[in-house]
């Protein structure tokens, strides 16, 4: 996986405070700038009506809510709090100590329920820093999520039949979403014959903010492969629209297709490699033609050949996370392993290796979970 570039600045949590009190909500606003490193922002409120309203028209991290309020008490103040935001964990801060109260407030979804004057500082602290936690955690496990939903949606659901070819993609999610990405493109409408398009591409980091990139990418390759029979050209483009949004990742993609008039596979690369494997003559690089894609510059992209396919040939083009694999004791799978393993299965359809690498990576990781997609085209040559 390629490095992120850029990190995103962390923007200020936003806090709420429903309190009737102003001594009181003084203190809270005094033990949260001492106490939450944090950078942090503060509304207060004295009504449920007026945190109702910032809720409605504000996002918020973190609600500390008095029970009794001048027009509501009880759970009746909680249920308003929480309907107008049920996704923004609630620390009640509470005179009542009726511990039939205090159950029911944490039953029906209140993060937390302390006494006033009952429970120190730190424990108010501790629970605000678990409350603005668990909110982090909940809005990671959502964009995960739908990064995983976009992710899926725009992987092909077949492989496409080719006269002479045995072909076969797939991706194996990690736990962790990343921008892994494959797609046939049939038929490459910019080149005359019955021509399919091949790419397999990866984007840097993990979760939304990559599968939205990929989207990207995707849609630009689609775009510009209607109208371009340039491969290198195609990956300009592509990359002009990618730097003009002023993306935060950065791809790396092969793209081409198999030429049925030399019988070599056409392609342009940016940073992303692919490989020729001959029975005969072993493994050749399909090196890159190009810097990745999202850079701030413009570049340019030539295009390559492979040697030219004959039958029992491979081209095998995949993301890092299969050489990247990690044994419990910190040994990486390796490009001589993976060889390896495609020679001694080279007899086999190319489905049939697909789903193998990833028995065999599974036991050679020992089941650990895996940290990025892995996934492979292979294309093995019939005729």
């Amino acid at each position: 996986m390629v490095t992120k570039m850029r990190e995103q600045q962390e923007a200020p949590l936003e806090v709420l405070v429903v309190e009737d009190s102003i001594a009181f909500a003084k203190l809270v606003i005094a033990l949260l700038r001492n106490g939450l490193s944090t950078p942090h922002n503060v509304r207060h409120v004295e009504r449920v009506a007026h945190g109702v309203d910032v809720l409605h028209e504000f996002n918020q991290d973190l609600v500390i809510l008095d029970m009794h309020l001048p027009d509501a008490s009880g759970l009746d103040t909680f249920e308003a709090i929480y309907g107008a935001g049920p996704d923004v964990p609630i620390v009640i801060l509470s005179s009542d100590d009726t511990e039939e109260l205090a159950m029911e407030a944490v039953r029906r979804g209140a993060q937390d329920y302390l006494i006033k004057g009952a429970d120190d500082p730190s424990k108010l602290m501790r629970s605000i820093r678990f409350a603005i936690e668990r909110k982090k955690r909940l809005h990671a496990e959502s964009e995960l999520e739908a990064a995983r939903q976009i992710q899926q949606s725009l992987l092909p659901n077949s492989s496409p039949v080719m006269k002479g070819f045995d072909t076969h993609g797939a991706m194996f999610p990690a736990v962790e979403t990343s921008g892994d990405y494959f797609d046939f493109i049939v038929p490459l409408p910019s080149i005359p014959g019955d021509v399919n398009g091949i790419a397999v591409g990866d984007v840097s980091g993990h979760g939304l903010g990559a599968a939205m990139m990929m989207a990207q990418t995707r849609g630009c390759l689609h775009s510009f492969a209607m109208v371009e029979s340039d491969l290198g050209r195609v990956l300009e483009l592509t990359n002009e629209v990618l730097v003009r949004n002023r993306n935060e990742h950065l791809v790396t993609l092969l793209f081409g297709y198999i030429d049925p008039e030399s019988n070599r596979f056409t392609y342009a690369s940016a940073g992303h490699q692919g490989w020729h494997f001959s029975p005969a003559n072993g493994f050749t690089e399909l090196e890159s033609t190009g810097m990745l894609l999202g850079a701030e510059r413009p570049g340019k992209w030539g295009t390559e050949y492979s040697p030219e396919l004959q039958v029992g040939d491979f081209l095998i083009i995949m993301t890092d996370g299969i050489t990247e694999a990690m044994s419990p004791t910190g040994e990486m799978f390796g490009e001589e392993r993976f060889a390896e393993f495609i020679r001694e299965h080279r007899d086999r359809s190319a489905e049939q290796i697909v789903n193998l690498l990833r028995k065999h990576l599974y036991s050679f990781t020992e089941g650990h979970s895996q940290q990025d997609d892995m996934t492979m085209v292979i294309i093995k040559v019939t005729r």
